[in-house]
């Protein structure tokens, strides 16, 4: 049986998907492996070069998803998974030289069913630098851990990204959720929490995250993730972190004024809330930014931050809102018979 397996449900990766792949080839402790790739109807040249990879590595398997959904992808993935270790990634990511090895240690040394580490975020251009310095942010995202570079001690956490998983974890609990389109490992991981499975974070283990590089692309990416968070409140019936709700109470709250004091014909109260955002945004761009002219980029992808995840959010409660009594795990695609019968675990 295979120690190790890989999973990267892509879409479209041409530009990064060779670092994603080298960076899994050079671990220092990589044995029994395989690596499945789930491809989501790439079209734009990627597959050329999974294929050239292919060709020179028998342990790199190559599956399609129709469905072009990663939780979908990951799910067909698993069904072909053997390893008693799955790690999922992205294909515009990549993990450190010792990624595996401290991921592999970590799973016998601890009681955790999911162990990970730091998310170092990164990008081209000055639009791009800008992006991943507001990702990594405490006024941009929160308190996160996995996101904190502040962050120094391991720790059990509520959540984490690109992680290693105990193959049992799966057989308990079930695949991604199909009806998330994005925050699917975030809704995977409260569902691990509530079912009594632990995860640890330890920020010696990094792993390299090539953020969005436009302003549109980011806002599209937050307001995403502000939509299907409802999805996964309404899923989980909990809110792990009050964090999940200020943007989008901000977004309100922002109308709110704007709309009493057009009403009262009260200015100031129209202006109030803004004013104070500005120049709360203002300071963290100028402290976050290496260059005066990098804070103005910061400035403006706070912005669309807050904004894209909270008009997401509400978005969300308008598109879900006959979904409240359905907290049902769709994991169709899922078939954990197979699964069980392939790597030998119980459920």
């Amino acid at each position: 049986m295979l120690d190790l397996t890989i999973i990267l449900p892509i879409r479209n990766e041409r530009e990064y998907i060779s670092s994603a792949l080298d960076s899994i080839l050079n671990q220092t402790k990589l044995d029994k492996y395989e690596i499945i790739i789930s491809d989501g109807c790439s079209n734009d040249g990627t597959l050329d070069i999974v294929y050239k990879y292919i060709s020179n590595n028998s342990n790199i398997h190559l599956i399609e998803n129709p469905s072009k959904i990663v939780s979908t992808g990951f799910n067909l993935a698993l069904n072909e998974a053997k390893g008693d270790i799955i790690i999922r990634m992205d294909g515009h990511c990549e993990i450190t030289q010792n990624y595996i090895k401290k991921c592999y240690n970590l799973l016998k040394e601890t009681d955790a069913d999911i162990v990970g580490g730091f998310i170092e975020t990164i990008s081209t251009g000055l639009v791009g630098k800008a992006i991943s310095i507001a990702q990594s942010s405490w006024f941009g995202v929160g308190g996160v851990k996995f996101r904190s570079k502040k962050l120094v001690k391991a720790s059990y956490v509520d959540t984490l990204a690109f992680g290693a998983h105990r193959r049992k974890i799966f057989a308990d609990i079930g695949g991604y959720d199909e009806e998330m389109v994005c925050n699917q490992d975030d809704e995977f991981n409260h569902r691990a929490i509530q079912s009594g499975k632990k995860i640890w974070m330890d920020p010696s283990i990094k792993t390299k995250y090539f953020s969005r590089s436009t302003f549109s692309r980011l806002f599209k990416q937050y307001f995403n993730y502000g939509c299907y968070k409802v999805r996964g409140i309404q899923k989980r019936r909990q809110i792990i972190s009050m964090r999940q709700l200020i943007p989008s109470i901000f977004v309100m709250a922002l109308m709110v004024t704007l709309i009493s004091g057009y009403i009262l014909q009260q200015p100031w109260i129209s202006f109030s809330l803004l004013l104070i955002y500005l120049i709360i945004n203002f300071i963290s761009s100028f402290i976050g930014s290496q260059k005066i002219s990098l804070s103005f980029f910061i400035f403006f992808s706070f912005w669309i931050l807050h904004i894209g995840y909270g008009l997401g959010f509400m978005w969300g409660l308008f598109r879900f809102l006959g979904k409240w009594g359905d907290n049902s795990l769709k994991d169709d695609h899922f078939n954990k018979e197979r699964f069980i019968a392939n790597g030998g675990v119980s459920s």
